[in-house]
């Protein structure tokens, strides 16, 4: 698939099939993404690929601690949205109605998606070494992207979301990752759903919002 095409195809898919994911697009999927800049080449990262019965066990805890209430408890800190900049609220502000208007009724199915991990068939969890810099959270930022859209060039949907990395004990515990590890992005995987939550894509700001040549 030409690149252009693979980025304008990639958007959040929040509905996937039960079709598994196989071993060979996991290590292909990683090592495409293995290119991202990294600074000084130093590679921080590390992935852990949960599928099968492992993935099937961290669901059902998931599950169970959102319906019990349990609060997140993510490695990075969440900042709560009305403390984010005024343009990335107007932004927030401007999905909330996308949702509203493109699912309509789904809007439930919408929420109702991050309690079962959407149905994922695969979720490759992505860390750093507790003792990072920020560039290697720039690098990390660069991988994610890598993974995702190395997942899009081989028709699968991803969704990096907090969902998957709000209880860090849970998946410390079933992927045998050490403390000295931040959990700090998950990324679900899985063949997209023929349904409108799999679909929905939200638009992005114009270009000229965000763009200064100055010659």
């Amino acid at each position: 698939m030409e690149f252009s095409q693979v980025v304008a195809d990639r958007h959040s898919v929040r509905d996937f099939t039960d079709q598994p994911v196989s071993r060979e697009d996991l290590v292909d999927i990683v090592r495409t993404a293995q290119q991202a800049p990294s600074w000084v080449n130093s590679q921080p990262w590390r992935v852990y690929a949960a599928t099968g019965a492992t993935l099937a066990g961290i669901k059902k805890r998931h599950a169970a601690d959102v319906a019990a209430g349990r609060k997140g408890n993510a490695d990075l800190p969440v900042k709560p949205r009305t403390e984010w900049s005024a343009t990335t609220q107007e932004n927030m502000t401007a999905l909330g109605e996308q949702i509203s208007t493109q699912l309509g009724e789904g809007v439930q199915e919408f929420q109702a998606s991050r309690g079962r991990l959407f149905n994922a068939q695969a979720v490759l969890y992505v860390t750093i070494p507790d003792e990072s810099t920020l560039w290697s959270f720039h690098d990390l930022g660069a991988f994610s992207a890598m993974l995702v859209l190395a997942a899009a060039d081989k028709g699968l949907g991803a969704i990096n979301a907090y969902a998957l990395v709000m209880y860090p004990d849970e998946v410390r515990e079933a992927m045998g990752i050490g403390a000295d590890e931040i959990v700090a992005i998950g990324i679900a995987l899985g063949h997209p759903a023929d349904s409108a939550l799999a679909a929905f894509a939200p638009d992005r700001v114009d270009v000229n919002e965000i763009l200064t040549i100055k010659d």
